[in-house]
């Protein structure tokens, strides 16, 4: 078992608070005596009013972790897809990483389910509140985190990096992904596959939006980060 410092990054539109604090994640760590860094995307959170919502936000992971790694971290979404970057680039900075809600509709060149899209966007910048479900859902997720809308639809729109199959392969922490079996997005087949030292859940019934606050991803996340 390790004791290193655990990163929490949260999907777009999200929060640090709203996806890691409230479903009782930080506090939990902190029991098991993790030191727990909250990490918020560009255009997310306090600074993402004043900051650069399009800034890369594997960049940010990075500098969250320099001066403490190695760390583990733990991306939902957006997050993890940005931790899958970070821990490619610099993988000695990485003893464990979870990916919960990614699916391999994010990977380069399979667009279909990125949460980048145009139309989340468009609902963000909109006067009137969409009719569409994922669009209505999200604008609603910006307001409950308290969130700038405009700032999360320059994230949403800009260029994020992201890794491929061969980038994945230069991940060497520890890995696991956790999937809800009722996510719309569709299967992570292919990420885990690329990592070298991956293994992958699917929680049954358990859709993308809800699977930071399941009690069986919490269960199986805290269990793989202390080492079982």
């Amino acid at each position: 078992m390790h004791n290193r410092p655990v990163l929490l990054i949260h999907g777009m539109g999200s929060s640090y608070e709203h996806n890691w604090v409230t479903p009782g994640w930080a506090d939990l760590l902190r029991e098991s005596g993790r030191e727990v860094v909250g990490v918020e995307l560009p255009g997310h959170g306090v600074g993402g009013r004043t900051g650069d919502p399009t800034r890369p936000a594997p960049e940010v992971l990075l500098e969250a972790a320099a001066g403490i790694a190695p760390v583990d971290a733990v991306g939902f979404s957006a997050g993890g897809f940005a931790l899958m970057v970070a821990a490619a680039r610099k993988p000695e900075a990485f003893g464990s990483v979870a990916l919960l809600g990614v699916t391999d509709g994010g990977l380069p060149g399979n667009r279909g389910g990125d949460p980048g899209t145009r139309a989340v966007a468009d609902a963000l910048e909109s006067d009137e509140e969409p009719v569409d479900g994922i669009p209505r859902l999200m604008r609603r997720l910006v307001d409950t985190a308290g969130n700038d809308r405009g700032a999360v639809a320059a994230f949403a729109r800009s260029r994020q990096p992201r890794a491929g199959t061969g980038d994945l392969a230069e991940i060497t922490a520890r890995c696991l992904v956790v999937e809800g079996g009722a996510d719309r997005g569709g299967p992570a087949e292919l990420i885990a596959a690329a990592i070298p030292h991956c293994s992958r859940v699917v929680l049954k019934g358990v859709d993308h939006f809800s699977l930071p606050s399941d009690i069986g991803c919490l269960d199986v996340v805290l269990r793989f980060l202390d080492g079982e």
